[in-house]
Formats: C-alpha cells, sequence, structure tokens
C-alpha cells in the first residue's frame, strides 16, 4: 500500500511539473487521439445499430434521408440467425459455401498461418541470433530488405509463381507462403535470442544435449511470452485477410473474402439485406474481440514503445 501511495504521489508530482506549452502540446495529442478512437467506434456503433433494423425501414432510412444512428423501432434479432443459417456465396467452382463453412475456413487458414509463421520466423531468427556463419549477415540483409519490398508491386510475379508451383487455390498455400521465416516475426524474436546468454546451451551441450534440444527444450521456453503475443497478432492477421483470399484460394472463402464479396452482390442490387449482412460482420468481429479482450494484458505486457520487452 506504501508503495503504491508512493507511486501516485510521485505521478502527481511529475503532472504539477508540466509547463503550460506541455499542457497546451497534452491536451492537443489527447484530443488527437479522442478523435481517433470516434473514428473507430463509429462504424461499430453503426453496424450495431443497423444490424437490428429491418430491412425495408433500413431501405427507407437510406433513401428518406432518415438517421441511421437512431435505435430501431422493432428490434429484429431474427437478422442474426438469418446471418448465420441463410448467408451464402457461391465460388469459383459453382459451389454454395455458406456462413457456417466460411467460419471454418477462417478458423484453419488462421491457424495455418500463425502456426507456420511464427515457428519458421522463431527457427530463423534463432540461426542467425545464436550461429555464427559466413552467410549469417547477408541473411540478416535480407529479412530488412523483404520488408521494404512493396507487397503491390510484386503481386503479378507472385501470382505466377503460385500458379507454377501448384498452389493456386489449394491449402497448401498458407502453408508454404507462411512459412518464410522473416518479417515483422522476425526482426521481434531476433532482439528477443540474441539477448538470451548462450550458457544456457553449453550446460546442455556438457549434459549430452544436441542442438534441436537446445531449441526446443530451452530457447523456445523462453521465447514463449514473445512467440505467444506474435501469434495473437498473426491470428487476428490472417484473420481480417479478404484479399489473400479472393486471390490465391477463391474456392475457400473465409469470413473476411466471403462477406467482401456478398457486399458486392448486395450492392449491385443481386440480393441480401444489409441489416443481415451487418449482422454477420459482428459475428464475424466476436471472436477476434474476444481474443483481444482475453489475451490483451499479456499484448501490452510483452510490447512496449519501440519494441518487445526483454
Amino acid at each position: 500500500m506504501a508503495r503504491k501511495n508512493n507511486m501516485n504521489m510521485s505521478e502527481s508530482a511529475v503532472l504539477k511539473k508540466r509547463s503550460p506549452r506541455e499542457n497546451v502540446l497534452f491536451g492537443i495529442v489527447f484530443a488527437i487521439f479522442v478523435i481517433y478512437a470516434l473514428s473507430l467506434v463509429f462504424p461499430f456503433l453503426y453496424m450495431l445499430m443497423n444490424s437490428f433494423k429491418d430491412s425495408n425501414v433500413y431501405l427507407d432510412e437510406t433513401f428518406g434521408g432518415g438517421n441511421h444512428l437512431s435505435f430501431p423501432s422493432e428490434w429484429v434479432f431474427a437478422n442474426y440467425s438469418e446471418a448465420f443459417l441463410e448467408m451464402s456465396m457461391k465460388n469459383t467452382r459453382g459451389d454454395t459455401v455458406g456462413f457456417p463453412l466460411m467460419f471454418l475456413n477462417s478458423i484453419w487458414y488462421s491457424a495455418l498461418c500463425t502456426a507456420s509463421g511464427v515457428f519458421a520466423s522463431a527457427l530463423t531468427s534463432y540461426c542467425i541470433a545464436k550461429y555464427k556463419f559466413k552467410l549469417r549477415g547477408i541473411l540478416y540483409g535480407i529479412a530488412i530488405f523483404s520488408m521494404t519490398i512493396p507487397i503491390v508491386g510484386n503481386t503479378g510475379s507472385f501470382f505466377k509463381l503460385i500458379n507454377q508451383l501448384g498452389l493456386y487455390n489449394t491449402p497448401l498455400y498458407p502453408i508454404v507462403t507462411a512459412f518464410g521465416g522473416f518479417g515483422f516475426n522476425f526482426l521481434v524474436l531476433y532482439g528477443f535470442f540474441r539477448s538470451l546468454p548462450w550458457s544456457y546451451a553449453e550446460a546442455t551441450f556438457i549434459d549430452g544435449g544436441g542442438h534441436a534440444t537446445v531449441f526446443f527444450r530451452i530457447m523456445l521456453p523462453q521465447a514463449w511470452p514473445a512467440m505467444l503475443t506474435l501469434c495473437i497478432m498473426a491470428f487476428i492477421g490472417a484473420w481480417n485477410d479478404y484479399m489473400t483470399m479472393i486471390l490465391y484460394m477463391p474456392d475457400y472463402p473465409t469470413l473476411a473474402s466471403g462477406l467482401y464479396v456478398i457486399e458486392g452482390s448486395i450492392k449491385r442490387g443481386e440480393g441480401g439485406s444489409y441489416p443481415v449482412y451487418y449482422a454477420a460482420l459482428l459475428i464475424a468481429c466476436l471472436p477476434i474481440i474476444a481474443i483481444f479482450a482475453g489475451f490483451s494484458d499479456i499484448i501490452m505486457s510483452n510490447f512496449t514503445i519501440g519494441g518487445l520487452k526483454e
């Protein structure tokens, strides 16, 4: 309790030491962040209010100049059951893919991308950080340089490569492409493994253990907090990725890519309802919201401004 009181006193002392110019700057920054937060909350409130409205009411408000953020005059909870049970789309083969199958595709696609990407980055970063060999500096330079290449610029050549490898429109695509080992995950884990003392490995070698034992039983358990944070972030990114599925796996639509296609068909007047579509969007957001809410403390405790805690 005394320690807590001392911390509160020190924080209040820091606040009192602000100059008028610093207070003005603090107020400006605070206002900017409040506006930014409201810009993120507004679309969610828009979807939430309109997901409970009747389709005809929504159309009347759209073309009659009504207030879309008003509370529904009649709460239509059936939009959510209709979104889950009846919303569907057709893939390139003409097969009908329903909402439950899109949900299942999102799960296995996100899981494969997360597992392959984080494990490959852990393996690559560990080898470059802890082993000295001639190509070590070159590989690290390639890892940094690969992050500067615009993704849009190499889409054509990458699409051709995926076709030639026979990975187009197959479940092998997320496994192979995510197993690159470079990128943001590599940089984070590289710094983490560099900070670990090599004495752990030397003790294991003395006891008769090999390199695989050092990696799987000594290094990976120590990197587990960082890897868990990266897994959460990678899973959220893969869950929200829609363009990759549209381009490279059109027969396996996820919630992100499937709802993107369905929204286009609603715009073209090919059937569908916006309130039901908003209900589907909210259902698709629930797993990500639950994951972030459950693991937000882990993410914040492992990351600081400027990188990973060591």
